[in-house]
């Protein structure tokens, strides 16, 4: 039987552009977040070189994204010295949340400094979301500023159980606003990449479904970060798989095909103000396909290589109205 969805969105991808072009750009990411079913991508910061913490930065990279080939959307950075700029981009529609890196991370944006972080959460006087990398206690630093400032919190790419206790116990009992994204392989990788946040254990992996199952984790976030093999870099190309991983948990009964577009499309829509792009997918969640190569990924791998996944694409329809 074939699905009808919204066209999905990821609000968490690194496109490489500029300063990484040899392993993605604008077309040829968004060309597999096409493949993906993925209709709406938003764009991180921290690109090693040229990271967007500058009005200036900002609408060069909004040029260059002319070549996507479906809409995209920025996230904002800091380094804790570019208060000046928040101002400048706030309203600007094509940017839809500030990043700030609080635990290890490739690229220049390491925030450490606790002082630094206060003042970025005391400057960002904005409703969009602030997003954070930030595990364990750092994690719950960023808890704490978020209540202190009133400021919408969105944590980037749980990967441990102590953190979905932490942001349930936020969520569920402070009743503070906060959100939560996972990834797909962090779901269901334990070993085979390396990647910040690390995989971790099988535990931590049944904490993140269980997240999931009780609204602790609102989303699904590719963190599509692609670079060659030969890098040996932090991070793996996700846009591809995702809609057929979480269709494997959807023939597996770990979810429901609701469940995946509440995951995929709605919450992420809701959550980051995404203006409605209007395309959709028709899937089929019965047919099986075998993850391989060739890929629209210019780095061209997938750590599921080879691997079995459900939810073909049978049709899709974009339509790049932002």
């Amino acid at each position: 039987m074939i699905s009808k969805l919204p066209g999905l969105i990821d609000v968490h991808v690194h496109l490489r552009e500029p300063a990484g072009t040899h392993k993605e750009d604008f077309y040829t990411g968004t060309r597999a977040a096409v493949k993906g079913g993925f209709t709406f991508v938003i764009d991180m910061p921290n690109n090693p070189g040229a990271p967007t913490i500058s009005a200036e930065r900002l609408e060069e990279k909004i040029a260059l994204s002319k070549k996507a080939v479906c809409n995209v959307g920025f996230h904002f950075g800091t380094n804790g010295k570019n208060l000046d700029e928040f101002s400048k981009i706030w309203d600007n529609p094509r940017v839809f949340g500030l990043k700030i890196y609080m635990s290890h991370t490739t690229g220049e944006l390491l925030m450490s400094n606790d002082e630094l972080l206060i003042n970025v959460f005391n400057a960002w006087k904005c409703q969009k979301p602030i997003l954070v990398h930030a595990e364990g206690e750092r994690l719950a630093f960023a808890i704490e500023l978020a209540k202190k400032y009133n400021r919408k919190l969105h944590v980037c790419h749980v990967s441990l159980a102590s953190e979905v206790d932490l942001i349930r116990n936020t969520k569920h009992e402070q009743r503070i606003p906060i959100s939560a994204g996972v990834t797909p392989h962090h779901l269901f990788l334990t070993e085979g990449a390396i990647m910040k946040p690390p995989l971790n254990t099988q535990h931590d992996k049944e904490a993140l479904w269980q997240g999931i199952k009780d609204g602790t984790i609102d989303l699904i976030e590719t963190d599509h970060a692609p670079h060659l093999r030969s890098e040996q870099a932090f991070g793996v190309p996700g846009l591809e798989t995702a809609l057929g991983l979480m269709g494997l948990a959807v023939h597996d009964k770990r979810l429901t095909i609701n469940n995946l577009v509440r995951l995929m499309h709605d919450n992420p829509r809701r959550i980051f103000n995404i203006p409605d792009a209007g395309g959709y997918l028709e899937v089929d969640f019965e047919k099986s396909y075998t993850v391989a190569g060739p890929y629209e990924t210019k780095c061209n791998w997938s750590p599921f290589e080879g691997w079995t996944l459900y939810g073909k694409i049978k049709t899709h329809h974009i339509n790049q109205a932002v």
